[in-house]
């Protein structure tokens, strides 16, 4: 399959772009294809999409329930009780209206963390993005919920295996929730499961200081600290993905420079949850850890919109810092597209020859843009998800004129499954 896109503004000039198969074929003015799709790129400018690093996917179901109450009655009244219902025909259908916000603004793929992996795997597949689903685990230190977290795994693996030799743009995983909710030995258990398999290693950490301080009462150390005395982040270096990674000393962040690791910035969750506002960027990067972004789940950021997180990435950056040269457009939009991807192993990220073709078209004629001073900065500072027009993963468009194919039934169905989801509503 070939797709010309025809006089769009890339890198504030006007170009072609050629995508062949899956890849960007060739960048130049005047390109003729007569065999290619043809976009009309006039009045659109090409950017790369984003990777969510971070998220609940099928959690879309509970956007605005239980909102502006503490964590632990949130989750405690509202989600936990909740989540017994959860299916596979709920999974299905909250991981298919996911992928439609993300699609929507401009997201072709994700990091996930949830339950329910083929029928979240077949949601993924159908909306033909991209995502790591890994498998959540819990055994809250309960000898008991250990030995039955194990045999699941075991009972998962041929799924897992035979799933990841069949299918490119999904893989599934296995992720430990949290140091305090998952045993040393769970912990360690999962981390060799992934290295046997060369899978991702994704984890929430250091997300709250009654986390942090917490692990150094139970633990004699701080959880990253806690994570390289079990040999888990050397075992997994470029395959480790700390979620949040909010409240980290300079030690924590030497180690996870030290072993190549990733973390995800949270922000809009981060601040609604009041976990913290002073995330380590600049010392994180500049140790060479891998910085990339997230939305985490609706239920606790509301919506899927890179653009926003992106956005408030940098002016907390800034506001915390009091430099307004912290984190500019461009180094931002760095974080939320090409680092991430470089988690994934995906090869995109940049509009370039060569590259993997996941990219978007941004409608000029969206407020945001007007005037077009700079693109770039307009996207990130002005912009929000609506305005995107097209999105292409992989070399196929998913997205056209704002439109996916299967929205409505999507729309539909989220509505009507959310009945048997949610059951019990606190006053």
């Amino acid at each position: 399959m070939s797709i010309l896109i025809k006089n769009v503004l890339l890198n504030e000039k006007t170009t072609d772009i050629l995508i062949v198969d899956n890849k960007i074929s060739k960048i130049a003015q005047g390109i003729t294809e007569t065999n290619a799709t043809f976009i009309n790129g006039n009045g659109k400018a090409a950017f790369p999409t984003f990777a969510n690093m971070h998220g609940h996917a099928a959690m879309t179901l509970f956007r605005g329930f239980g909102d502006d109450h503490n964590l632990s009655d949130w989750l405690n009244q509202w989600i936990w009780p909740n989540e017994r219902n959860l299916d596979s025909e709920i999974i299905y259908w909250g991981v298919r209206l996911a992928c439609l916000e993300m699609i929507k603004s401009g997201t072709t793929a994700f990091a996930d963390m949830y339950f329910f992996l083929p029928d979240a795997g077949r949601a993924v597949e159908e909306s033909g993005i991209r995502a790591v689903l890994s498998l959540s685990n819990v055994d809250l230190h309960n000898p008991e919920m250990a030995a039955k977290v194990r045999k699941d795994i075991e009972d998962l693996e041929p799924t897992l295996v035979d799933w990841n030799k069949s299918h490119t743009l999904t893989q599934f995983s296995i992720a430990p929730h949290a140091i305090y909710t998952v045993s040393d030995e769970t912990l360690k258990y999962i981390s060799d499961f992934c290295e046997r398999h060369n899978l991702l290693y994704h984890i929430h950490m250091s997300e709250t200081e009654f986390e942090v301080n917490n692990s150094v009462k139970d633990n004699g150390c701080r959880p990253y600290e806690l994570l390289e005395r079990l040999g888990i982040l050397e075992q997994c270096g470029t395959r480790f993905l700390g979620a949040h990674s909010l409240h980290l000393s300079d030690n924590e962040i030497a180690l996870l420079g030290r072993h190549h690791c990733n973390v995800a910035h949270n922000p809009n969750s981060n601040l609604k949850l009041a976990s913290g506002h002073q995330f380590r960027y600049n010392e994180l990067r500049d140790a060479g850890v891998n910085v990339t972004l997230g939305t985490d789940g609706c239920s606790s950021s509301n919506n899927l919109d890179m653009i926003e997180a992106t956005k408030v990435m940098s002016l907390l950056q800034k506001g915390w810092r009091q430099d307004p040269l912290a984190l500019p457009a461009a180094e931002a939009l760095k974080v939320s597209t090409a680092n991430g991807f470089k988690v994934l192993g995906i090869d995109a990220g940049v509009i370039e020859t060569g590259k993997v073709a996941d990219l978007m078209l941004v409608d000029l004629d969206n407020l945001a843009f007007v005037p077009n001073n700079n693109t770039l900065s307009n996207l990130v500072y002005a912009a929000h998800g609506d305005c995107i027009d097209t999105v292409i993963c992989n070399g196929n468009i998913v997205m056209q004129g704002r439109h996916v194919k299967g929205e409505e039934e999507t729309i539909r169905e989220a509505r009507r499954i959310v009945n048997k989801l949610i059951t019990i509503r606190p006053e």
